[in-house]
């Protein structure tokens, strides 16, 4: 992890209040900082060649044009190659950048207006300050009977089971309770309100003792790119879901 008197940063984005609230949170949470912030490409060449920022934040779409064409082409200048680079996209897509990715040196932030995703990005590249970075992920444990979520609760986080078994339901249905089904170790829980970003569709409750790793939904997308082993459980329940639905709609 890099770690130099001076932080500079450079945020291209043409968004006045996404500007503010990133520089803030880099001068609370990492030392020594300096932000400069330009929204079209003559203005950043100019400002990154004088300036060689430690890491570059780009908005994917710019009042007058687009960020990834300015991300090309600070790519393509061998002078920028001691830059690294947040791309600022609700849609994480890797693959556009496969070697920068896979070195660390692009990242995305899906959720460029969430304080505590900014800290984990720049904290991959530069020391913050002591206690400033919260974790990416915690274990948590419930006993039979304890409800994990409620249908209808906001979507922070998205939980992958560990050991255990839980069971999903809801009231909604005018019939009374209905069970959807049930959930085991390996299997993504709530990962859906990362996709539609809408409230919980059900209820979870733990049929028996049962160990959960809790992540953030501003930290899924790094996490999930960190650990090709969750990137799996995740592929492999988004599979079992679509296949119960397939055969509900069978049957």
């Amino acid at each position: 992890m890099a770690n130099s008197d001076k932080n500079t940063f450079f945020i291209v984005s043409g968004e006045p209040g996404r500007i503010a609230l990133i520089t803030e949170a880099l001068g609370k949470n990492f030392p020594n900082t300096t932000v400069f912030h330009a929204c079209d490409w003559f203005d950043v060449k100019y400002k990154v060649e004088n300036v060689r920022p430690r890491m570059i934040f780009i908005d994917e779409y710019l009042p007058r044009g687009s960020g990834m064409e300015i991300l090309a082409k600070i790519l393509k200048e061998k002078a920028n190659n001691g830059s690294y680079i947040v791309i600022m996209s609700y849609a994480a897509d890797p693959s556009m950048f496969p070697h920068e990715t896979k070195t660390g040196r692009i990242q995305f932030l899906t959720e460029p207006d969430n304080e505590d995703a900014i800290v984990q990005c720049v904290s991959k590249v530069i020391s913050p300050k002591k206690e400033a970075v919260k974790p990416d992920y915690r274990l948590i444990h419930l006993n039979p009977g304890d409800v994990l979520f409620k249908e209808g609760e906001d979507t922070k986080v998205v939980y992958i089971v560990k050991n255990g078994m839980l069971r999903a339901y809801t009231d909604a249905n005018q019939s009374g309770r209905v069970t959807l089904g049930e959930i085991s170790s390996g299997e993504f829980v709530g990962e859906m309100g990362h996709f539609n970003h809408e409230p919980r569709s059900a209820t979870v409750e733990a049929v028996t003792d049962v160990e959960l790793i809790e992540i953030p939904m501003s930290s899924l997308d790094n996490v999930i790119f960190s650990k090709p082993s969750w990137a799996k459980a995740l592929v492999k329940t988004l599979a079992q879901r679509l296949a119960k639905a397939n055969k509900a709609l069978a049957g």
